[in-house]
């Protein structure tokens, strides 16, 4: 249920005052003393029963609200624990500035679903955290106005990480709200293959993959692969991916160029292959990966997109599949590259021609691995709940792993393919689980919808 917060300067400074109806249900005594917490923060508060009041509305002094830093135009739920009564749920939204200003706008998304969520939802970037004094320089959502308020606030009681935060901030966060922050790492491209190399009942979906440092790594992978992809560890939207051929004792490396577009280049020793590729990334790390044959239509590479996330009861769910139809005779599927997205159902049925039958076999495999990938990286020790995982099916309908989107994955791309609902569905699971997290989980799980 969710309550009325109302902040009066006619009660004590230490006052609340509750309906009878929740005094009874709690046990309290009048004038009994109680922790009242909000995020992370607690003051002490006398507890007074109310005759008046509706069982929905509590009366707050304004001096414990300003200590606490409750924005009372929130919808907030209240709940007992022990000794403790907690006002909330408080959210933080940890995310990357643009152009120097936290991207609101891009949080509409978030802020569209606050009906079921309630509480309090601050966005802020790493920043404007003051670690010493345990505030945040933020925006925090005012649900009546639908728009954001600026101001300093107390630490949040859990956090979506959407950010490239640095490892000590979380590592703080994590200690100070006790391990609620989600997606709370990051792994570049050979860290992530090393981790789920290391699970057997993934290696079989994994393309043959190493470190470029040296001449002899692209030597010998091209013994094994005649056609390898470079691929910057740190890198994203398929930009800097360059394909190189093995053939008729000659190289060839196909890249892109700003102004020409894709071009094919020829060595004919090694020693050369590898100055051409050390300056086109200078002091950045490459991967070596054996090309997959993807299938494609009409000229444009195809790959998957399927959305894992945890929901309210932090069960993770398989929210859609999308597919992603890359620029036309392009190296790569990136819809960013210019190619576009589809409902990946739709996809499997149009360009492989397969029945609901291999459809829902293809599905279930690749729920499968992508729930064995979830558990494999929490058994490393990460926490995570929102998750965009690559997929790719070759030209004998072999299913491959192609990348694990962790730190920010852009559900965006079910906008693109135009399945409003689903990303509905994943924002708003997302937001429940950090609401789990902050302690008020819901007793009825999210509804998701299998295609």
């Amino acid at each position: 249920m969710m309550i009325k917060l109302r902040g009066s300067a006619s009660i004590r400074k230490e006052a609340m005052q509750i309906p009878k109806e929740l005094v009874k249900k709690w046990c309290l005594a009048n004038e009994q003393t109680m922790m009242l917490k909000f995020g992370t923060s607690t003051i002490p508060i006398k507890t007074q029963a109310s005759r008046i009041l509706m069982s929905n509305e509590i009366i707050i002094s304004n001096i414990a609200l300003q200590k606490l830093k409750v924005p009372a135009e929130c919808a907030f739920q209240l709940k007992k624990v022990k000794n403790t009564l907690i006002i909330g749920p408080y959210i933080g939204l940890l995310v990357d500035r643009k152009k120097g200003n936290i991207p609101l706008q891009d949080l509409i998304h978030y802020s569209q679903q606050y009906g079921p969520i309630g509480g309090a939802i601050l966005a802020f970037s790493p920043e404007n955290v003051d670690t010493n004094n345990k505030t945040i320089t933020g925006f925090m959502f005012k649900p009546l106005a639908r728009s954001w308020k600026h101001g300093q606030f107390r630490y949040p009681s859990s956090i979506f990480n959407k950010s490239s935060a640095k490892k000590p901030l979380i590592d703080h966060f994590n200690q100070v709200l006790g391990k609620n922050v989600f997606n709370d790492y990051r792994c570049d491209k050979w860290m992530m293959y090393k981790l789920l190399s290391q699970k057997a009942a993934l290696r079989e979906f994994l393309p043959k993959t190493a470190l470029f440092e040296q001449t002899r790594d692209v030597m010998q992978m091209l013994k094994h692969c005649p056609v390898l992809y470079l691929k910057p560890i740190n890198g994203s939207g398929g930009q800097h991916i360059l394909k190189l051929a093995a053939a008729s004792n000659k190289f060839i490396v196909t890249y892109k160029e700003a102004r020409k577009g894709y071009v094919n280049k020829h060595f004919a020793k090694p020693q050369q292959l590898v100055h051409f590729l050390n300056k086109q990334a200078p002091r950045k790390k490459y991967l070596l990966q054996e090309r997959i044959k993807l299938i494609s239509s009409k000229g444009r590479l195809i790959d998957f997109r399927m959305i894992v996330v945890k929901d309210e009861i932090g069960k993770w769910r398989d929210m859609g599949l999308l597919s992603k139809y890359g620029q036309k005779n392009h190296i790569v599927s990136n819809i960013t590259a210019g190619g576009f997205a589809e409902e990946g159902n739709r996809t499997l049925r149009k360009v492989l021609q397969l029945g609901n039958k291999e459809i829902r076999s293809i599905r279930n495999k690749m729920q499968s691995c992508a729930l064995e990938i979830a558990r494999q990286l929490e058994a490393s020790g990460f926490h995570l709940g929102n998750l965009g995982i690559d997929f790719a099916i070759d030209t004998n309908k072999k299913l491959w792993i192609i990348e694990v989107n962790h730190n920010d994955p852009n559900h965006t791309i079910a906008l693109d393919a135009g399945e409003h609902k689903m990303f509905a569905r994943t924002i708003k699971a997302n937001l429940l689980y950090a609401k789990k997290l902050a302690g008020f989980a819901r007793s009825s799980r999210l509804a998701t919808k299998r295609r």
